[in-house]
C-alpha cells in the first residue's frame, strides 16, 4: 500500500469512528402489538431515520408495553430515562389534556386533522402540555372516530332533544361524556373497565362510550347490537420524545426526525377513515346496527354540545385551553 493509500485509508477509517461516535439510539416504547397498524408505523419511522440520517439516529422499537404501561413511560420520558413513545398522553394533573376526549372539537376527519397538525388547536394544547414535563410532541398518529356501543337498540339517535330509556358507562372522571350524553337524552353511570363486559351483558348498564368501532370489535363484539357513529370525538396516539433526548440531535436530524413523523401521520389519516368504514362493517357482518350520520346531522349534534354542554365542563379543560378551542371553533 502506498503512502498515499494509507492516508486515505486512515482518514476514512477516522470518518466512520467519527461518524459511530456521533449515532444516537432512541428508545421508542409504543402499547402497540406487533403487527399492528400502530406498530408498523413505528417501525416505519425507525427505517426512515436510520436511512435519512445516513445511520447518525437509529430507533428501537419496544412494543405491548415492554418499557411499562402508557403513564410508567410518560414519567421515564419526563426523566429522559425512556427517549420516545408512540401512546396516549397522561392527563396526570394537566387539565389542558382532555381537549383529546373533548365532545365535538371536531365533527370528520378533515376539521380533526386539521386541528392535529402542528400550529392546529388539539396539537399545540397537547405540545404546551407536554413542553412543560420535558416532552415534545413530535407528531399524531390517529385511530378512528369515537363512537358509542350499545346492546340494545337505539332509536332517533341522530335527534338531541330525544329522550332515551338507557344508560351508558362512563368512565371514572368521565365528566365531559357525562354532560354530554345526558344532554342528548341518555342516562349515565361509571363502572370499571373490567366490569363492563358483565355489566353490558347483564343490563347494569345499556352501552358504553369514548372508544371506537375498532375498539368495540375487540372487547364487545358479541355483545354490541347498535354502534351509534357520534364523532364525538377523536382517538388519537401521539409520538413524543424527551427533551434530552431530542437535544442530543442535530438540527439537521430534529428536522428529519420531524419531517418523518409527520410524513407517517399524513399517510395515516388517508388511511383512518377506510380504517373506520372497514370496521364498522364488520360490526355490520356480525349483526349489529349501525347508525351513521350525514354532515348536517353531525354539525347540528355538535352545534348543540357547543352552546349546552362546552359551557358546563370548560373547568375539564381550564380556561386557557377553552378559549384556544373557542377560537380554532369560532365559538363565541
Amino acid at each position: 500500500m502506498t503512502k498515499t493509500s494509507r492516508i486515505l485509508a486512515a482518514a476514512g477509517l477516522l470518518g466512520l469512528l467519527c461518524s459511530a461516535a456521533h449515532a444516537e439510539t432512541l428508545r421508542l416504547s409504543t402499547l402497540k402489538n406487533p403487527g399492528s397498524p400502530g406498530e408498523l408505523a413505528a417501525q416505519e419511522l425507525a427505517k426512515q431515520v436510520e436511512a435519512r440520517t445516513e445511520g447518525r439516529v437509529t430507533i428501537k422499537v419496544y412494543p405491548s408495553d415492554q418499557l411499562g404501561d402508557y403513564t410508567e413511560v410518560y414519567e421515564q420520558l419526563m426523566q429522559g430515562v425512556v427517549d420516545m413513545a408512540l401512546q396516549p398522553v397522561p392527563a396526570l394533573d394537566d387539565k389542558r389534556v382532555a381537549i383529546t376526549w373533548f365532545p365535538y372539537a371536531y365533527t370528520n376527519y378533515a376539521s380533526a386533522e386539521e386541528m392535529h397538525k402542528p400550529g392546529g388547536a388539539v396539537f399545540e394544547i397537547i405540545n404546551g402540555a407536554t413542553s412543560e414535563r420535558n416532552v415534545a410532541v413530535l407528531g399524531v398518529y390517529g385511530e378512528g372516530m369515537g363512537g358509542a356501543g350499545f346492546a340494545k337498540e337505539v332509536k332517533d339517535a341522530g335527534n338531541p332533544d330525544a329522550k332515551h330509556d338507557l344508560k351508558i358507562r362512563v368512565w371514572p372522571g368521565g365528566a365531559t361524556h357525562q354532560a354530554l350524553l345526558e344532554r342528548l337524552g341518555y342516562s349515565t353511570g361509571t363502572l370499571p373497565w373490567a366490569e363492563l363486559y358483565t355489566g353490558m351483558q347483564t343490563g347494569i348498564v345499556d352501552g358504553q362510550v369514548g372508544g371506537t368501532a375498532a375498539m368495540a370489535l375487540e372487547s364487545f363484539k358479541d355483545i354490541t347490537k347498535t354502534w351509534v357513529q357520534f364523532n364525538d370525538h377523536f382517538e388519537a396516539n401521539w409520538f413524543m420524545i424527551s427533551d434530552d433526548s431530542l437535544a442530543k440531535l442535530s438540527e439537521e436530524d430534529q428536522k428529519i426526525l420531524r419531517d418523518t413523523v409527520q410524513e407517517i401521520s399524513t399517510k395515516r389519516w388517508a388511511e383512518v377513515k377506510s380504517a373506520d368504514e372497514a370496521a364498522l362493517e364488520e360490526l355490520r357482518a356480525a349483526g349489529a346496527t349501525v347508525v351513521t350520520f350525514d354532515d348536517a346531522t353531525l354539525e347540528k349534534l355538535a352545534e348543540v354540545t357547543r352552546t349546552d354542554v362546552w359551557p358546563k365542563i370548560s373547568g375539564e379543560l381550564g380556561e386557557e385551553a377553552y378559549n384556544q378551542l373557542k377560537a380554532a371553533t369560532g365559538v363565541k
